[in-house]
């Protein structure tokens, strides 16, 4: 007999989800794992940085996988009968799984290289604050969509609903943090000194991060050399508008990967929705 204890999910099986608590200490853990690597990547070997980038890959791609599964089941079960053959070739198999590989290696990487570029101590604590606000917007869109949803599709919208709401919430705060940041002057720089200057900043002892360290430096001083050249004082332009899109695209892009990553503590673990969702 299943019961629904008190520190469950609204509407969630004791056994079947994560409790607030553990959903928290989770998405904290992954946080903190982010500023660890932050402090001590630049200084970690090369295989120490691989194990990490494969641990996080890995996370994320089995997330991508279950949810694109998940959501192949939807969709079979509004054309396809339970019965037919084709249900069973559609649903997701090595195709599905080495593209959603390949997807989680890319976001590991990016997320990774941009935790270990993160200086900003605001920022991190946006990341931290945005741990508990995360687990009560999961739990209050399961709470919601608990009488419409169908039970096998109800934790991937509700995370969905509070990785869309929480994820707006963090790229406007980054997004702020980045206007008020302070830039250095690079109006009478070339551009090859302003990329020098940015790229001389990064250091690691592994060979490999350096170079994905330098590549994300000198794209941050060909952004603000350009912003600079075409905007020498502030003003409201088409150009203007453009670089702060660019910004909001880099933001955005780093939290769409945070959380991901956070998605395999509350949605991704729940392995059993997409044999529920196989069988409806």
């Amino acid at each position: 007999m299943t019961t629904t204890g008190a520190g469950a999910f609204p509407g969630t099986a004791a056994r079947s989800g994560p409790s607030a608590a553990s959903a928290l200490l989770g998405v904290l853990l992954v946080a903190g794992a982010l500023w660890l690597l932050n402090v001590f990547g630049r200084t970690l070997p090369t295989p120490a940085l691989a194990a990490a980038w494969a641990a996080a890959a890995a996370a994320i791609g089995a997330s991508f996988f279950r949810r694109a599964r998940l959501r192949r089941a939807a969709l079979l079960a509004g054309y396809l009968r339970r019965e037919s053959p084709l249900h069973e070739r559609l649903r997701g198999g090595p195709l599905m799984a080495a593209r959603s590989a390949l997807a989680g290696a890319a976001v590991a990487l990016v997320l990774l290289v941009a935790a270990v570029r993160l200086e900003d101590r605001a920022a991190w604590v946006v990341l931290i604050a945005s741990a508990p606000l995360l687990v009560a917007a999961y739990a209050a869109s399961s709470r919601v969509l608990a009488p419409h949803a169908a039970e096998a599709y109800r934790r991937e919208l509700a995370w969905r609903a509070a990785a869309a709401l929480v994820g707006a919430a963090m790229v406007a705060a980054l997004v702020a943090l980045a206007f008020h940041r302070a830039y250095p002057d690079l109006g009478q720089a070339t551009l090859e000194q302003a990329v020098w200057h940015f790229v001389d900043a990064e250091h690691a002892r592994s060979a490999p991060a350096a170079a994905l360290l330098d590549a994300a430096a000198a794209k941050d001083g060909l952004r603000l050399w350009l912003a600079q050249q075409l905007l020498p004082a502030p003003g409201a332009s088409l150009a203007e508008a453009a670089g702060w899109l660019i910004v909001l695209a880099e933001e955005a892009l780093f939290v769409w990967s945070y959380l991901s990553l956070c998605s395999v503590v509350l949605s991704g673990i729940h392995r059993h929705d997409r044999d529920r969702a196989d069988r409806s």
